[in-house]
């Protein structure tokens, strides 16, 4: 198989979570985020997981293998629909992962959580989806967690935090 050529295997996984690729791409662009983590509720199979980096790449485990998604491929789906993302510059986000304390314009914090949440909501059932987004500290960045009916979580450094959803 010449070089960037994709597997039948991976071209009907691609083919099966294409919306789902198409809308991890979407939400990494639009909330600037370093990596976004989707793991995709599909009832009594195994959930696939989504990883995307910045730039559109993303790998897809599930359908038997781990698939690598090039950016540059297009896929045969929009994405769903998200929630408004308004991104902080990480100048403007700071944490301390002992305290708890994290600095940041008001409101920033409770939109990227609502935004992660619902990036696991347009998949629904017990679908879960992380982002990790850029702090001061380029070495401590902040991940949101999120899943339906149950509380956010931040984590920054070694330090994990429930974020209130009002």
């Amino acid at each position: 198989m010449p070089p960037g050529a994709l597997d039948p295997a991976a071209l009907r996984a691609i083919a099966r979570h294409a919306d789902a690729i198409a809308t991890v791409r979407a939400f990494a662009e639009r909330s600037d985020a370093l990596r976004v983590v989707l793991l995709v509720d599909l009832g009594e199979e195994t959930p696939a997981m989504l990883d995307a980096a910045p730039g559109g790449a993303v790998e897809l485990t599930g359908e038997g293998g781990v698939h690598a998604v090039p950016a540059e491929l297009p896929v045969p789906a929009p994405p769903r629909a998200l929630p408004d993302i308004r991104p902080a510059p990480s100048s403007a986000l700071r944490a301390d992962p002992v305290t708890g304390e994290l600095a940041a314009p008001i409101g920033a914090i409770a939109n990227l959580g609502h935004a992660v949440l619902g990036l696991a909501r347009a998949f629904g059932g017990r679908s879960v989806a992380t982002a990790e987004f850029a702090t001061q500290d380029p070495d401590l960045p902040m991940t949101i967690v999120a899943r339906e009916g149950e509380p956010l979580l931040l984590a920054v450094g070694d330090g994990r935090f429930e974020l209130p959803l009002g």
